[in-house]
């Protein structure tokens, strides 16, 4: 006789995070550049949608740690909000394909509405935006965008303690110790938080940084 769990499964009554990522097309998934992240994360970044990256404090190994989806794209990527302008010849060295498009708007609105409008234009690769605050419309916009257009992309956000609820495909942490990326994965798709874990991102950090890491 079967038990009663595998008789609900076999009905489709409960929910199995694995499914989801078995279900989805090779080409839904970016190659993230780290094969444990991918193992977490169900196979990479998915395309077509917007992913919350909470930092510390900015340049404690945040751009190397999406170096990997950077590098890989053909077309130009935009940075909307960077901490510092970007500098062409170190990414170059960093093997970045094109130099980034990138604009600086201290409006809030400005910059969301500049992140919208990039999210449905299919010139750019992959967008990246730092920014403080982003409320739940503002991030359900977004997204919906991202998955209309299927678009890669991007938020920085300051760390928190307390997860407000938001449309975010994966929500991660990054948080730099003992001259370590540690990361730890509190929201994904189809399935439940995860403990940090070790990312060496070390070989994509400046050579300056790398001495000291």
């Amino acid at each position: 006789m079967a038990h009663p769990l595998q008789e609900l499964v076999h009905k489709g009554w409960v929910w199995q995070g694995h499914d989801a990522a078995e279900q989805l097309a090779s080409d839904q998934l970016v190659d993230t550049g780290w094969p444990e992240l991918n193992r977490r994360l169900g196979g990479g970044w998915l395309r077509g949608a917007l992913h919350e990256l909470q930092v510390q404090h900015n340049f404690q190994g945040e751009l190397a740690f999406l170096m990997p989806v950077l590098s890989a794209q053909q077309k130009p990527c935009l940075w909307i909000n960077p901490p510092a302008q970007p500098y062409w010849p170190g990414l170059h060295y960093q093997q970045l394909q094109q130099a980034p498009l990138w604009l600086q708007e201290s409006d809030p609105k400005r910059a969301l509405w500049a992140f919208e409008q990039a999210l449905q234009s299919a010139s750019l690769g992959v967008i990246v935006a730092w920014l403080p605050t982003v409320d739940a419309s503002a991030v359900r916009r977004l997204q919906q965008a991202a998955s209309r257009h299927q678009q890669l992309a991007f938020i920085l956000t300051p760390w928190q303690q307390q997860q407000e609820a938001r449309a975010y495909v994966n929500r991660l942490q990054l948080q730099w110790q003992q001259q370590q990326l540690q990361v730890a994965v509190v929201k994904r798709r189809a399935g439940w938080p995860l403990p940090p874990f070790l990312c060496p991102v070390t070989g994509h950090l400046p050579e300056r940084r790398r001495r000291f890491a």
